[in-house]
């Protein structure tokens, strides 16, 4: 959390991204909900745990899209932004399996 006050401008801008992202994952969350409440207690680990992380790398990629499309029109590197996009959907492909920082540019 930033230690100084947030401006009014950036606290809209916080508000709106919540909501579009919120929105953007609705689906996610009820896979992931749904994904709780029919599986039995001596099956939430193992295969059903990676297959939960890798729902919430989907959440946390639709997280950035949003984010970066909202920076799209006064992106410096928009190539980098690519770059970042295409490493979380290999997160999310890939459940949840480390992928270390070189792989996330390079692949």
């Amino acid at each position: 959390m930033p230690s100084t006050p947030l401006s009014s401008e950036k606290r809209v801008a916080i508000e709106d991204l919540s909501q579009a992202i919120r929105e953007a994952i609705d689906e996610e969350i009820g896979e992931l909900a749904a994904n709780l409440l029919s599986t039995d207690d001596a099956h939430l680990f193992g295969d059903n745990e990676f297959k939960i992380r890798a729902m919430a790398l989907k959440i946390a990629a639709k997280a950035y899209e949003e984010h970066l499309a909202r920076k799209k029109t006064t992106a410096t590197h928009p190539a980098k932004d690519s770059l970042i996009l295409e490493a979380a959907e290999k997160a999310c492909m890939q459940g949840s399996r480390v992928i270390e920082p070189s792989q996330t540019l390079t692949g």
